[in-house]
């Protein structure tokens, strides 16, 4: 105890009341992320190359999701997967940092009096009501009371301190706008919540803490320590990752330092549109909304040079063959907590499998059939290729494992299920393409068995058709099987053979190749009915 301040009291309160508003944000997030996420994922891969749209879609996402960093590792996470391009998601971010403002919006609405009356509807929709839209938009509401609440603890754990000297002294020296912004960015890059800074800056201006410039510059440091988020997802991911994660960084921290600069005509502004003789959460909410209104603007206007700024900062990289071998090329371990995120990153690393097998048949069955017995691929050859797609097909399925336990709704439940079966059809395929080839060159070593020009000819024209046909159910826009062609041109060579001499070493090879290829095209049907049921169910 010193002089007439509980400080024992105090930090209960300040930490308790911390404690509820990050709580209710979290929730918030997550009933949200389950309400709404499917929908801002694919609108997000889905978004068309004009920024003002990608703004507007980073905008939206945020403040449905009511959280800026989810929309950003969103955007970071799409580029990892080719699914957005830098420019693409450069736009979402600029408008990210606008959405981003509803929730200070929120903070400010100052009704917490109805905090626990909130908590206690949400509770009733969330606990009693089975419908899962209905439970989640409980868990939501429960989630705002949450937030609402946490803000009154810690107004009121703080209220003590306004009237008390030495911590008076404390804050008015401690009134650099520099100093304050430098202080939220730290305290927004330890908690990892740019919403929790502005809630406990709101809480202090309440309790008459802080003036209205430095409330503001720490609100402006917290835009700057949010970036720290989107650092952490691009790591690892490769330089266009990382590209979407430097826009992030230039466009608050530039932005930030420029409103720095003219913060007293910022603070005149949020004045004259709130008169006040203490700096209030209204003040401050509207401050973050007009800065930030700006910055999207000034940036998507500067988005081009911005973009090129970025990619001389940070230049393409050569991609190496190691790059897309038993990790995975898309795989990205920090996505597994988030399937929106994950599930992209899947399914591009699935379709990379898809085209691999696909390049593993086709070149085997051309060696097989038109080289040389001396030039045949060795067992060891077949093997490397085998182990290193098998290896590929154990990255992905242990990816889904894990992204499996954040699959938030039906919808991507059954996409897991489909990226798991297609991986294995791809897998169980590529056995039975190292097998094959392995028994059809021991047969050419061993029997010396030669293949004529017009078996040759036929082969290959096959090949084509199954390939093209493996090829069309990786794409998922597959028309009529090739099993019908395959089996008439089956019997079209069994009738050529009857009347002739038969070499039983020549038929025997020729009976495996034919094999090989109706093994395809049995997997290629397969796929497609993969493809098809996942996307009936998604319907």
């Amino acid at each position: 105890m010193t002089g007439s301040i509980d400080w024992a009291t105090v930090l209960i309160g300040l930490l308790g009341g911390l404690a509820l508003f990050l709580i209710g944000i979290d929730q918030m997030t997550e009933a949200l992320k389950s309400l709404a996420g499917h929908r801002m994922q694919r609108i997000l891969s889905r978004l068309s190359g004009n920024r003002v749209v990608g703004a507007l879609t980073g905008t939206v996402t945020t403040a449905a999701l009511q959280s800026s960093s989810v929309t950003t590792v969103l955007a970071v996470g799409f580029v990892s997967a080719e699914l957005l391009t830098v420019t693409q998601a450069a736009s979402v971010i600029i408008g990210a940092n606008l959405g981003a403002t509803i929730t200070a919006q929120i903070i400010a609405l100052n009704v917490s009096e109805l905090a626990l009356a909130l908590v206690a509807i949400g509770a009733v929709l969330w606990l009693f009501i089975p419908q899962r839209t209905w439970k989640k938009a409980g868990q939501a509401l429960t989630a705002v009371g949450f937030v609402f609440f946490g803000i009154k603890v810690m107004t009121d754990a703080m209220a003590p301190l306004a009237s008390y000297p030495p911590v008076l002294e404390v804050l008015s020296g401690a009134s650099n706008p520099f100093l304050a912004l430098i202080a939220g960015a730290a305290i927004t890059a330890l908690i990892q919540s740019s919403s929790a800074t502005t809630g406990i800056v709101i809480a202090m201006a309440a309790s008459g803490l802080v003036d209205l410039p430095t409330g503001i510059a720490i609100v402006l440091g917290a835009n700057i320590g949010t970036c720290v988020t989107a650092l952490l997802a691009a790591l690892g991911k490769g330089r266009p990752a990382l590209r979407t994660a430097m826009v992030h960084v230039l466009v608050n921290v530039l932005g930030a330092l420029v409103w720095l600069i003219f913060l007293p005509l910022l603070v005149d502004l949020v004045e004259f549109i709130n008169p006040s003789d203490v700096a209030s959460p209204r003040q401050l909410a509207n401050a973050h909304t007009i800065f930030n209104l700006v910055n999207t603007v000034v940036f998507l206007v500067l988005l081009t040079p911005l973009v090129a700024l970025v990619t001389r900062i940070i230049p393409a990289k050569p991609v190496t063959p190691d790059e897309n071998l038993m990790g995975g090329r898309f795989l990205d371990e920090t996505a597994t907590g988030t399937a929106a995120l994950g599930l992209p990153a899947a399914t591009k690393e699935t379709a990379a499998l898809g085209d691999s097998v696909r390049t593993f048949f086709v070149d085997g069955f051309a060696n097989a059939v038109l080289m040389p017995i001396e030039e045949a691929w060795t067992d060891q050859a077949i093997d490397e290729v085998k182990n290193d797609l098998r290896g590929r097909h154990r990255a992905i399925v242990g990816y889904l494992a894990e992204l499996s336990h954040s699959a938030r709704d039906d919808a991507q439940s059954h996409q897991l299920l489909a990226l798991v079966s297609e991986a294995d059809e791809l897998a169980h395929l590529t056995d039975s393409i190292a097998s094959a080839l392995r028994r059809i060159n021991r047969r050419r070593r061993r029997t010396k068995a030669q293949l004529d020009h017009v078996m040759r000819q036929d082969l290959i024209t096959m090949e084509s058709i199954v390939s093209a046909d493996l090829a069309s159910a990786l794409a998922g826009h597959r028309g009529i099987s090739a099993a019908d062609s395959i089996d008439d041109h089956r019997e079209r060579i069994a009738a050529q053979r009857l009347g002739a001499h038969i070499n039983m070493d020549r038929y025997v090879l020729e009976s495996d190749l034919l094999e090989l290829l109706a093994r395809v095209t049995l997997a290629a049907d397969r796929i497609h009915e993969v493809r098809a049921l996942a996307a009936l169910r998604d319907r």
